[in-house]
């Protein structure tokens, strides 16, 4: 992946998770939080990590955030293809130019192996 910087909502296990992997791969972090409505600044796109294409109720809220600032969104899932996924998050950084992208999940999601597994995988 050819990012800048990965954005991680404040104060979930997701981005615990996330923020140990960041960190081991060297990329360039910092927080995002609603309130501060960081989609319309510096945030060129949004990631949402899910199981089966089930997303919780607050990421729905981030999402129409960047929805309605036409920002880019790419969801991934975690129980799908591993290959096919990799290649699609990459296609979609390059089409749409991200280089500041928020990565966001549910936190249930730290507990399936997949995303351990999808994580290990990205460049």
């Amino acid at each position: 992946m050819k990012l800048d910087k990965i954005y991680l909502k404040t104060s979930s296990r997701f981005s615990e998770f996330l923020t140990n992997w960041a960190n081991e791969k060297n990329y360039s972090l910092a927080e995002y939080s609603e309130k501060n409505d960081d989609s319309d600044g510096g945030i060129d796109g949004l990631v949402i990590f899910n199981e089966n294409q089930e997303v919780e109720r607050d990421i729905l809220d981030i999402r129409a955030i960047f929805d309605n600032h036409q920002k880019p969104v790419h969801r991934i899932d975690i129980n799908g293809t591993l290959m096919v996924g990799i290649s699609n998050l990459d296609l979609w950084i390059e089409r749409n130019s991200c280089k500041r992208v928020l990565f966001i999940g549910g936190d249930a999601l730290v507990d399936n192996p997949n995303l351990e597994r999808y994580l290990t995988n990205l460049k």
